[in-house]
């Protein structure tokens, strides 16, 4: 079959965001390195505890804007309104973070003391309270490229981001200012960032002051969701406070290093998802359900013909990736990596499914199973912590990211369904065994045996995945027409 104009946007804009993806999630495996060989593991816990609580008040400062204006101007083609609805937003979020920045500032001290166990990490903390503020701001401006479906201009922003942040960090580490150079080198790149960001944004649209004629839709459809964003991250960064707790912030610093390798699993769901939930929504605003199903059904298809073989590949490479990228300190955290990347797929589920329950407008769903998900998270944490170490968070983790994928399928699937594509998921897992067989026949231990054998391994793992046939004869024909049409645009752009 051909592919249609609309499949062909879509899949090109999936495309951009791959390789900036790929690109980002090379700059975070260079960023790891740096700051885990130029922080001690303690220094690395504490910088673990304030980045999560900032991902934690964030979210609260931003009550889910980013997403809102998505669903409401993603088909907008009057620029008046997007300018009134954008800067209307732009000013709640203003006085929001502020508000949260200068509070987490205040209560820095007993912050310290509770869960850092040590007044003089509030230094730090009053630091980093401005990230509060320049975070949110930061991903609303984003979200703005996103809502237009503007991705290369996303795709060049999102990785700058983490390449000014990691030339900024090794020039505080080089001048020695540690955690403190670290945090204020954040903060640098998250000014500059905004600055581009609002420039851009400017020449497009103009400027208004705002009116705030439509911030009540926004809020009644944004505040709703705010609690869902906290409750989610309950499931996914709390247990570091309760590492920390038990068994000290080194612990944290080194659980977190592992967690982070396991959930580079899901390097491909940002993009495809920051891709999807415009054009689901759009389908379903014009009526258009084949469209959604079908957008849908691919999705999550190719999402778990690349998170798959990533989960086997990461769980036999964990260690000699810790050994190469960090300190001897971090190595420990190899064992929670198979875990976290299990975790990984059943979040695929969830973040696929979560966006059926959006645009369906059934969120107090979303709310409940969260809170389901969250609770039973942290009642595993606390008693598993103790008893087998961070190893039992992170099998809390696993459990509690099944509950929140499943439970969100059998939710969603009440109001739409799509091809979940289970046969293919078993050749995909098949085709995964053979190759992290192999790799570990492999064994790696240098940097560049372990590149190799990624590489093999994706070679051998796609083509076990052809000759069992794991894509149909449509399915070849239409990335046949889509690479191309993609050939043919780049032909005449040159031309």
């Amino acid at each position: 079959m051909q592919a249609s104009q609309s499949h062909l946007t879509f899949g090109r804009h999936v495309g951009y965001l791959i390789i900036t993806n790929a690109v980002i999630l090379l700059l975070v495996f260079i960023r790891l390195p740096i700051l885990t060989r130029g922080l001690s593991a303690s220094l690395y816990g504490v910088w673990t505890i304030i980045n999560v609580t900032i991902l934690l008040i964030v979210s609260f400062a931003l009550f889910t804007m980013d997403l809102a204006i998505v669903r409401f101007l993603a088909a907008s083609k009057d620029k008046n309104l997007i300018r009134e609805d954008y800067f209307s937003v732009f000013s709640v979020i203003l006085v929001t973070g502020l508000f949260f920045s200068v509070s987490l500032f205040l209560f820095s001290d007993y912050f310290a003391e509770f869960f850092l166990k040590d007044i003089k990490f509030a230094l730090y903390i009053k630091i980093a309270s401005v990230l509060i503020l320049l975070n949110s701001i930061q991903t609303y401006t984003l979200s703005f490229f996103r809502t237009f479906q503007k991705m290369g201009i996303y795709s060049f922003i999102s990785m700058l981001i983490p390449l000014l942040q990691i030339s900024l960090i090794i020039t505080a580490l080089t001048l020695k200012y540690e955690l403190t150079g670290v945090i204020i080198a954040i903060i640098i790149s998250d000014l500059l960032i905004i600055a581009i960001n609002s420039t851009i944004i400017l020449k497009h649209i103009g400027f208004q002051w705002p009116r705030f004629k439509n911030i009540k839709s926004y809020l009644k459809w944004g505040v709703p969701l705010t609690p869902n964003t906290a409750i989610l991250w309950v499931s996914n960064v709390s247990d570091r406070y309760i590492v920390s707790y038990f068994l000290g912030v080194a612990a944290a610093g080194i659980y977190d290093v592992g967690y982070q390798l396991g959930f580079y699993a899901l390097f491909i769901l940002g993009p495809l998802s920051t891709v999807i939930y415009p054009a689901i929504s759009k389908y379903y605003n014009e009526g258009n359900i084949y469209e959604v199903q079908k957008h849908l059904k691919y999705s999550f298809k190719y999402l778990m013909m690349l998170v798959i073989p990533c989960v086997f590949g990461l769980s036999i490479l964990a260690e000699p990736l810790l050994r190469t990228l960090t300190t001897v300190e971090f190595v420990p955290g190899k064992i929670v990596v198979p875990y976290i990347a299990v975790g990984a797929v059943f979040y695929c589920l969830y973040q696929l499914c979560v966006f059926i329950i959006l645009v369906v407008n059934k969120t107090g769903w979303n709310l409940i199973i969260l809170t389901i998900s969250a609770a039973v998270n942290i009642a595993l944490n606390i008693i598993l912590i103790p008893w087998v170490g961070i190893v039992g968070a992170a099998l809390a983790t696993l459990i509690a990211y099944a509950i929140i994928g499943l439970l969100h399928l059998a939710v969603s699937r009440r109001y739409l369904k799509f091809d979940l594509s289970l046969p293919f998921i078993g050749k995909a897992m098949a085709a995964a065994t053979v190759m992290a067989f192999c790799i570990w026949l492999i064994n790696p231990q240098s940097l560049m045996m372990i590149i190799l054998s990624i590489v093999v391994g994706a070679l051998l793992y796609f083509a076990l995945l052809l000759s069992i046939k794991g894509f149909n004869k449509q399915e070849i024909d239409f990335f046949t027409s889509f690479v191309k049409d993609n050939v043919h645009r780049l032909y005449l752009r040159k031309g």
